[in-house]
């Protein structure tokens, strides 16, 4: 894909729904930063929008990346702008944030997400490290809605989670207590789970 194709595939994203954009726009600038060997991960809000199938809906890309240099070169020539922390195009009404070039979980662990059959794909942080992320901004910042959404995460993914990675990367005791509340009523929900 070059920037011409490119840019004649988010043109035809102007009129599509908010999730399409966001996950074809990502898909674009992820086949742009192959060639230099850059593997941008969706991490934040869309992958717990992807994870749980559009329950949660969320209002930018974030991305994990090295190479935040070469994704601003892209960016800017597929017509984004720079505001603040985010890129931003307007006429599909797309924000981009990179906030950070290291991802806080585990590389082998990223999922290669084809989003058709046209080669269209994304890397997506795994749903056990977002339920990580959600549950540690739940259990220390007190955020009811990140309960509810690693709850709700944890719950859609129960059956294929690897809940031992789970156990073994909470950093806190109080994350540990709150994870295991939910695997036991979990495990009474989906019994066929439990060991």
């Amino acid at each position: 894909m070059d920037i011409i194709q490119a840019k004649e595939i988010l043109a035809q994203l102007i009129y599509k729904p908010k999730y399409e954009a966001m996950i074809y726009t990502a898909s674009v600038v992820t086949q742009l930063l192959a060639p230099f060997g850059i593997k941008p991960i969706i991490v934040g809000g869309l992958s717990v929008e992807i994870y749980t199938q559009q329950e949660y809906a969320t209002r930018d890309i974030d991305f994990v990346s090295d190479g935040y240099q070469k994704i601003t070169d892209i960016l800017f020539s597929l017509d984004f702008k720079k505001e603040g922390r985010h890129f931003y195009r307007d006429d599909i009404e797309i924000a981009i944030e990179i906030p950070d070039n290291y991802l806080a979980g585990d590389y082998s662990k990223v999922n290669k997400v084809q989003i058709d059959d046209d080669g269209h794909y994304v890397y997506l942080i795994s749903a056990e490290d977002i339920i990580l992320d959600r549950l540690r901004a739940a259990v220390h910042w007190h955020s009811e809605e990140d309960s509810i959404w690693a709850f709700r995460l944890l719950s859609r993914n129960f059956t294929h989670v690897d809940l031992d990675y789970l156990r073994n990367r909470t950093e806190t005791k109080s994350e540990r207590e709150v994870l295991e509340e939910w695997i036991e009523q979990l495990e009474r929900d989906f019994p066929s789970t439990s060991e």
